[in-house]
């Protein structure tokens, strides 16, 4: 039996994308709050490394894993590699795919292909996975990381990602219909702009100007999606499924 399956008495949760921003803020909120994390990551094993022993100093238990989550039978062997005794509690979709900001003029069509079907193919096997675990077990908790592009432009160039992540709410919910029965909640989590690795270009005068037109006066920080994600996957929302949730600190209900 390898340490990624060694019988444990907490729930297990796995996180993608969890090497850097909000997957790792999930990972170590989820760690703090009593959950056996896998900490899935592409790439970058020093960094999953980092978001491990940060949990473990902080008395949790996690593990790094890597795969591409876009690949099916990668998809299909990590879950088999982070669950205990064959049991899985959460699963947070939070890796996507990544695109270059480009006005629909100029964006060639297979671009455009490619960011919607990698955002999907990111969650697909895994949902399928996660399915089939959670159904066995009659419990668990499924959240997809969206955006609130989705509900519609914020600047030029967003068409492909803001179609990849409105598809990706859609399926959430088709995904919450057929998996409540089996007693699986899912939901998605929707964040406006949140100050991350990726978004460090971003200029400080922009993201200025953005927490003047936010109601709670800032802009998010990985932290903020993270508690909200743990919220989601928590027994005081036993009740919610098929939900998208935005957290964008008010700026939505700002229409200006």
């Amino acid at each position: 039996m390898n340490a990624t399956t060694r019988p444990t008495t907490r729930p297990t949760a796995l996180v993608t994308g969890a090497s850097r921003g909000i997957g790792a803020a999930t990972a170590r909120e989820l760690g703090a709050r009593g959950y056996r994390v896998a900490v899935n990551y592409f790439s970058n094993r020093e960094a999953a490394d980092q978001v491990v022993k940060a949990i473990e100093a902080d008395g949790g238990e996690a593990f790094a894993v890597q795969a591409d989550v876009h690949d099916p039978g990668q998809a299909a062997e990590l879950l088999r590699r982070s669950t205990a005794d064959g049991r899985l509690d959460v699963l947070v979709c939070n890796a996507g795919a990544g695109f270059t900001p480009t006005p629909v003029r100029t964006l060639p069509w297979n671009d455009f292909k490619a960011k919607v079907t990698d955002e999907l193919a990111s969650v697909y096997t895994l949902t399928q996975q996660a399915m089939a675990l959670m159904g066995a077990q009659g419990r668990g908790r499924i959240v997809y990381v969206s955006s609130s592009v989705a509900d519609g432009p914020p600047a030029p160039g967003m068409a492909a990602h803001g179609t990849a992540k409105s598809a990706l709410n859609t399926f959430a919910r088709f995904v919450a219909h057929e998996a409540g029965p089996l007693g699986i909640n899912v939901n998605v989590v929707a964040p406006g702009f949140v100050r991350t690795e990726a978004s460090a270009g971003m200029p400080e005068e922009f993201q200025r100007s953005l927490a003047e037109r936010t109601p709670l006066g800032r802009v998010a920080e990985p932290e903020d999606i993270a508690r909200t994600i743990a919220m989601l996957v928590g027994e005081d929302a036993g009740f919610v499924t098929g939900e998208v949730l935005t957290v964008d600190g008010g700026r939505g209900v700002v229409r200006m």
